[in-house]
């Protein structure tokens, strides 16, 4: 999974591995992100994912990384011009991982439709610290 997920305290990164970690946590937001799709944008959708355990327990695993999105920020210890635009995203998946708890507590489909188009609302963001990344 992701060396920078974890609940201990954030670690200390010098200026040298704080690339390999940042980029990590954007892959792995990613692969949340895809795996959220499973819940559908409409509330029909999310009420088929909701039904299916499966679905629910991927929904789970995913949602549970997302929630912890600015943790695994932190950990990674990127600069501000990375860490910015990742905050940015946790915004948006932090609320979507908020979202999906309230479903599956209900079972509220809409809720989960909405979680869905949140996680969606992160894409820009993550494509801006990986490119952040990229220059260095």
């Amino acid at each position: 999974m992701c060396t920078a997920c974890g609940s201990g305290p954030a670690a200390t990164s010098t200026s040298v591995d704080w690339r390999p970690n940042a980029r990590q946590v954007v892959q792995q937001l990613r692969v949340d992100i895809g795996a959220a799709q499973l819940g559908g944008t409409t509330a029909a959708a999310a009420r088929r994912s909701l039904a299916d355990v499966s679905h629910l327990y991927a929904l789970l695993v995913a949602y549970s990384d997302l929630g912890g999105c600015s943790k695994m920020v932190a950990a990674a210890g990127p600069p501000p011009r990375v860490s910015l635009p990742l905050e940015r995203a946790c915004a948006h998946l932090q609320r979507a991982a908020a979202l999906f708890a309230r479903a599956a507590q209900g079972p509220n489909p809409e809720a989960l439709a909405r979680a869905t188009r949140e996680t969606e609302l992160a894409q820009q963001p993550l494509v801006r610290a990986m490119l952040a990344i990229r220059r260095g």
